[in-house]
């Protein structure tokens, strides 16, 4: 449901040790305890009956064989009047059992009555019912975080949060994880429609947050990752990268951490680049250190990683350094050596005006891999563009050759192997380009083709006619 379920009841795990020495405790303990109130309460403590004094006394020698079916059969034996400080202390004990036995559900029904008997008849002492208040509060946070049906999730986080807020309203130092667990369930409750986010319910959640902070001389990092969670739901980037660097300062090692802080600096980019450029840059630049920083620390050094760094440096327009972290990674081993990433390198050169330098990387591509048309068709358009028209050729024919297209229709190659052999004069060699890229159907929609095809039929056909002229004159 949320990567802070373990949190709540410390785990789970946590809760049940806990509540497995409280029902241990209770059961050591005497009969003379459990009624026995301060010496400063001015009310008389409720009496036992005899019959549940009885009862209890039987619960010794059974829990030591735990035998807890024959304990919760003791119990419901006794008859007890309905209100009465033995029914209070019945259910009491019943839950403790259940929680004893792992039947942590069961336990929330006696625990919740015998409250609710307490509050009404004052029989325990406040320290004895915020301890039950506060484990009823965290029983239903889990019982809501565990439910897959929306309606028993919003009442048990409901139940959950009145239970936190009279524990945390009487106690003044509350425990981390009781915090954590009562931010963790508001937080739940606050998403549990993605079509209605309670923002109030956030707000209140990160206050919760917060103070768990500000009372804590080390906070726990659990602390920081729902703070995270919270600032990231209410879209508070700047607020998010923040934390991430105070999490990142306290451990290093938390590989994940990287890649969200670099996202969320990317993100406060693009939210700044149409209002302030400088600022977005800034951010940027804050992106590509922190993939750095993380790689010094030996994270983010998959080839993906390192790709992702040099378009990093390409938005920054840092070509020069963009292209060298490229070319380097691939020679080394840091990013995929495979046509398409030496493709990229090409383009990117070119987009820098450095013309010769992406035809230099693209040919040592072209033997890296000598079956692939697409890196020699790269070339011979670049060739054209700085109008090298018989190198151009010379290459446009190596990829029809080679073929193994990847971006680039066959028909492309050659249509551009017939306009630089026409350019070049190459008459005939240009009419069988132009006759072979007819039989495409990219020539039916290329608005270019006919005109092409059109001069080149001309020139065929003015060279046929001076042919024809000469020949009388040659007889004569």
């Amino acid at each position: 449901m949320s990567p802070f379920l373990p949190s709540l009841l410390a785990g789970g795990r946590s809760i049940r040790r806990f509540l497995l020495c409280a029902a241990l405790a209770a059961l050591t303990s005497s009969l003379g305890a459990q009624s026995a109130r301060p010496p400063a309460q001015k009310k008389a403590p409720p009496s036992i009956a005899e019959k549940t004094s009885e009862a209890f006394q039987k619960l010794r020698p059974l829990q030591e064989k735990q035998d807890f079916n024959g304990m919760l059969a003791v119990l419901e034996a006794v008859p007890v009047q309905a209100n009465s400080y033995d029914e209070a202390l019945i259910l009491d004990m019943k839950a403790k059992i259940f929680a004893m036995t792992n039947q942590l559900s069961k336990a929330i029904a006696p625990w919740e009555k015998a409250i609710e008997l307490s509050d009404k008849f004052e029989y325990f002492p406040e320290k004895q019912t915020l301890e039950t208040v506060v484990l009823l509060a965290q029983l239903y946070g889990q019982e809501g975080s565990t439910s897959k049906d929306p309606k028993v999730q919003q009442q048990s986080f409901a139940k959950a949060i009145t239970y936190f807020k009279r524990y945390l309203d009487k106690t003044k130092k509350p425990t981390p994880e009781t915090l954590m667990a009562y931010a963790s369930i508001l937080y739940y409750r606050s998403v549990a429609d993605p079509n209605n986010i309670d923002r109030a319910g956030l707000a209140e959640a990160q206050k919760v947050v917060e103070r768990g902070l500000h009372d804590s001389i080390r906070p726990r990092e659990g602390f920081y990752q729902l703070l995270l969670t919270l600032l990231q739901q209410q879209n508070d980037l700047r607020g998010s990268a923040e934390y991430i660097e105070l999490l990142l300062a306290q451990n290093a090692d938390k590989k994940d951490f990287w890649q969200l802080l670099m996202a969320s600096y990317l993100q406060l980019s693009e939210k700044a680049s149409k209002e302030d450029p400088n600022l977005s840059r800034e951010y940027l630049i804050r992106a590509i250190v922190t993939c750095e920083r993380a790689q010094a620390k030996g994270h983010m050094k998959t080839p993906k990683d390192s790709m992702n760094l040099v378009s990093l440096y390409l938005m920054a327009g840092q070509f020069s350094r963009g292209t060298e972290i490229l070319y380097q990674g691939m020679k080394k081993g840091e990013i995929e050596n495979e046509p398409n990433n030496w493709r990229v390198l090409g383009r990117y050169y070119l987009e820098a005006n450095m013309n010769e330098q992406a035809i230099k990387v693209l040919k040592e591509a072209a033997g890296l891999f000598p079956t692939k048309g697409e890196i020699e068709m790269q070339i011979a358009q670049i060739y054209t563009q700085m109008e090298k028209n018989r190198d151009s050729l010379k290459h446009a024919k190596l990829a029809v050759q080679k073929g193994n297209f990847e971006g680039t229709k066959p028909f492309s190659a050659h249509y551009l192997i017939a306009y630089t052999a026409y350019d070049l004069g190459e008459i005939d060699e240009a009419k069988a380009a132009i006759e072979k890229a007819s039989s495409f159907e990219e020539s039916k929609k290329d608005a270019q083709f006919p005109r092409l095809k059109s001069v080149i039929d001309e020139a065929i056909a003015e060279r046929e006619s001076r042919k024809t002229e000469k020949a009388p004159k040659a007889k004569s």
